[in-house]
């Protein structure tokens, strides 16, 4: 089975031109994994000593948590589509906002499952 990557940060940072744009990107991902370290979706911490987000961070299937294979990807899809469009990246209420709500989503999906 191959381990999909579904995070390259420094790929993703590369991919722009201009210096904000690459500042910007960072910005997102620093907030969307430290979210995802704290919530127990990642296995591992992404972050230095110093709380420094490593540049070369891969987050591929195999790093996530259950929990974390149920969320990071829609986690991750909705908020690059809201700093996108937005332009807030330091929206951390809006990035709480969208795990609780998937998390919630899961969470009645399990039991509805449970109940059949």
């Amino acid at each position: 089975m191959k381990d999909i990557v579904l995070l390259n940060v420094r790929i993703l940072a590369g991919a722009y031109i201009r210096q904000v744009d690459k500042d910007n990107t960072l910005i997102a991902c620093r907030n969307l994994l430290q979210l995802s370290y704290k919530k127990g979706l990642l296995h591992k911490n992404p972050f230095d000593e110093e709380g420094n987000l490593n540049i070369d961070t891969v987050i591929k299937e195999s790093d996530l948590t259950n929990l974390g294979k149920r969320l990071f990807d829609d986690l991750a899809d909705k908020w690059f589509a809201y700093t996108d469009r937005t332009q807030k990246y330091d929206n951390i209420t809006i990035l709480e906002k969208y795990f609780n709500n998937l998390n919630n989503i899961g969470n009645v999906s399990d039991m509805l499952l449970k109940a059949q």
